[in-house]
């Protein structure tokens, strides 16, 4: 993996940003001293540095964040995110034009929001969302644009939420035609942490190189968007597949929304093959489909092509009856699927919605003892199975109404 750098302007700033990839298994350090660099960078991951430059003059910053950006350089360091306060306190416009120069740089993309802790940016407004008092409207604090640009002549682009949620894919072709529209710098919304996420991804497919600058909401963003997961994490995450049975439209939603994480793979189950009277032939059309996906290191999301079929429309009470009178067929065969799979590639995670679904699987496997761990969402378990052939597997088991829409991909993040 290509070593990551931080630049902060203070203390707590390179601390926030760096433990959003020491959560994801990187080895990361702070470097208190910018002009030490050279001491610090043997067999670390990701160097987090505090240029302490928040509080000195404009010049002063930019000579500092220029000097470290130059060491990185010299020092290997090939990708890079510039650590900004939230609020967009201190000498912003001074330190990203510092950084872009002493990295050759064209384009940096500024996402100061960081939704958790109510900062949030909208039409280019930064605005405070505050948890407390009579009122409820944000608290607006500056406009974007005007802060980051270190001279008034040089143009800053703004992608609203409306570009935003258009989705990665024509987010990032946004940002490339600003690019070649001679635009370098570019600020973008963010209201939620979907917002975060839909950015970071579209970062990540930029053919352009790009400085990343943000608060720690970004960045926390940013190491599954990068694909730069830690070898021990890659490995679990290679070794999960996603079962859903039940037929619940929270479930649903929160299939369609799972398969924008990165390398998921949707299988759907023929149910119609089944009540035709073909269940084996479709059992194993399934299970090389699925090991297909594991064999290309992706994550299988097995799903009955009923769960995402339109169960407003004439065909509902038909579908019911179908579920009705072939239901126990359609369970029997997910934990045939999934013995075959835990058995045959040694899965570690398996991640299942539907109370049903999680029995049969369960009895399939001659699971009859769990060991809970911890809860990883709000009604989420994760467990562990304890004897039988598929001893420490790792369950994570939802009741099929439980959760909100991110929540199966919420679960990949924190697995």
């Amino acid at each position: 993996m290509e070593r990551l750098a931080i630049i902060a302007d203070n203390l707590t700033g390179a601390n926030d940003a760096g433990v959003q990839f020491r959560k994801f298994g990187f080895s990361t350090q702070v470097v208190l001293n910018h002009t030490e660099l050279i001491k610090h960078c043997t067999g670390i991951d990701v160097i987090s540095i505090n240029t302490n430059s928040r509080k000195v003059s404009a010049e002063a910053a930019y000579d500092r964040v220029y000097q470290a950006g130059s060491e990185l350089i010299k020092l290997g360091f090939r990708r890079f995110y510039k650590k900004i306060d939230s609020t967009l306190r201190g000498n912003i416009a001074e330190e990203v034009k510092a950084m872009m120069e002493s990295l050759a740089f064209s384009l940096a993309i500024i996402v100061p929001s960081y939704p958790a802790h109510g900062r949030i940016v909208e039409n280019g407004y930064l605005q405070i969302v505050q948890a407390w008092g009579d009122s409820s409207n944000p608290l607006p604090i500056c406009y974007v644009p005007s802060i980051i640009k270190s001279s008034p002549e040089i143009p800053v682009a703004v992608l609203t939420l409306t570009d935003v949620r258009q989705g990665e894919k024509k987010l990032t072709q946004k940002f490339t035609e600003l690019y070649m529209a001679g635009i370098n710098l570019i600020a973008v919304d963010a209201v939620t942490d979907e917002d975060l996420r839909n950015i970071a991804i579209a970062i990540s497919k930029l053919d352009i190189p790009c400085l990343s600058v943000g608060s720690a909401g970004l960045a926390s963003k940013l190491p599954i968007a990068w694909k730069v997961v830690a070898q021990e994490h890659l490995r679990l995450r290679q070794g999960t597949m996603i079962v859903a049975g039940t037929l619940n439209h929270v479930t649903a939603e929160q299939v369609i929304s799972v398969l924008d994480y990165p390398n998921t793979e949707l299988i759907a189950i023929q149910t119609d093959v089944i009540y035709g009277g073909s269940a084996a032939e479709e059992l194993q059309r399934v299970i090389t489909s699925v090991e297909t996906v594991l064999a290309d290191g992706r994550i299988p999301v097995v799903v009955t092509d009923t769960l995402l079929k339109n169960r407003n429309d004439a065909g509902a009470l038909s579908l019911s009856v179908q579920v009705q009178k072939h239901g126990q067929v359609v369970t029997n065969l997910l934990g045939q699927l999934t013995k075959e799979i835990v058995e045959k590639h040694g899965l570690r995670n398996l991640v299942i919605s539907g109370d049903g679904t999680t029995t049969s699987i369960c009895n399939t496997l001659g699971i009859g003892l769990i060991d809970l761990e911890r809860e990883i969402l709000p009604g989420i378990p994760v467990c562990k199975a304890v004897g039988s052939n598929c001893d420490g597997v790792h369950l994570v088991t939802k009741a099929g109404g439980f959760g909100k829409q991110n929540s199966l991909r919420k679960v990949l993040e924190l697995l």
